[in-house]
């Protein structure tokens, strides 16, 4: 599988795409185990095997323990201390289901399910190495219908950061590795077959220029294999390239704005009475995913209360 990069810094509607190396492009990493040069094997005597046994008693009996509140590293068991708000919206004002809107284009429409997949989340700084999460190499189902499902909490160690990285969609080892559960629970209504794995996303509604049955319209956008994925490696940066800190006690909350007419108005624009569905991997989904990810504008800093 090739994963696209998505790039998005600024809350424009910038269409800039760049494609991350395929797994097969990578180079080759090694690791191998060798003994330092000159390594040997010491015979002790009985008499030095006794002075070493006393300064290990020693040791272990002046060892002081440490409260973990004050070791340096951050335990995957301890609070949340990033809090990720995912915020829909149309025109900058929050989405409501069920609700009736206007795109770009003229064209009403009412979305009735609007839900994405987020994995692997963290921060990064300056588009350095993300830190990985703690316990959070796992994928999230950002659905609008639920409001607690909007809201991801994570503990990330303690620095300063001015970006989010995600996976948007999942992977093609999770896609294929046998029958998840959580948030991949086929059951979800995220899951096709075996053969052409979950979706990145979905979004439904109903629309007068909807040809479909019923003036539906249904973008049910997946597929992982090339080179037609729809999984984009994303990186938003917070608007005006503000700096985020992030304490190892405290919480810091982020916005994630995602503006749904930049979806429809994007790289290919979507015309509801043109395409009102796509329910299939292939070229077609993946040029809507990539109207997707501009959608997403940078990330928000709350002011103080």
């Amino acid at each position: 599988m090739r994963l696209f990069t998505a790039i998005r810094r600024r809350c424009t509607k910038s269409k800039c795409r760049t494609k991350s190396p395929g797994i097969s492009d990578l180079p080759e990493l090694r690791s191998e185990r060798m003994a330092p040069a000159g390594w040997k094997t010491i015979k002790y005597e009985p008499a030095i095997r006794l002075i070493l046994l006393a300064m290990l008693i020693a040791g272990i009996s002046s060892f002081q323990h440490i409260p973990f509140s004050q070791k340096t590293k951050i335990h995957s068991t301890a609070p949340p201390n990033l809090i990720l708000h995912f915020k829909a919206t149309v025109h900058g004002q929050p989405l409501l289901l069920h609700q009736n809107y206007t795109n770009s284009f003229g064209e009403n429409f009412k979305p009735d399910i609007f839900r994405f997949y987020a994995g692997k989340i963290s921060p990064a700084l300056n588009d350095h190495a993300a830190v990985k999460a703690f316990g959070d190499g796992a994928y999230h189902l950002i659905d609008f219908s639920d409001t607690a499902s909007t809201t991801v909490s994570l503990r990330v160690p303690e620095g300063v950061y001015n970006e989010i990285h995600f996976l948007l969609g999942v992977d093609s080892i999770d896609q294929t590795s046998g029958a998840k559960t959580g948030a991949l629970d086929p059951a979800r209504g995220m899951f096709w077959t075996w053969n052409t794995g979950y979706l990145s996303f979905k979004i439904e509604g109903t629309s007068p220029d909807s040809k479909e049955p019923a003036h539906g319209f249904s973008y049910h956008i997946g597929g992982y294999r090339w080179p037609n994925s729809t999984v984009w490696r994303m990186k938003i940066a917070t608007r005006s390239d503000q700096q985020f800190r992030v304490e190892r006690s405290g919480t810091t909350n982020l916005v994630i704005p995602i503006e749904l007419d930049y979806f429809f108005d994007g790289l290919t624009p979507i015309h509801i009475r043109k395409t009102a569905a796509c329910t299939s991997p292939g070229e077609t989904a993946r040029l809507i995913s990539g109207n997707f990810t501009g959608a997403f504008t940078g990330i928000e800093i709350p002011g103080p209360p």
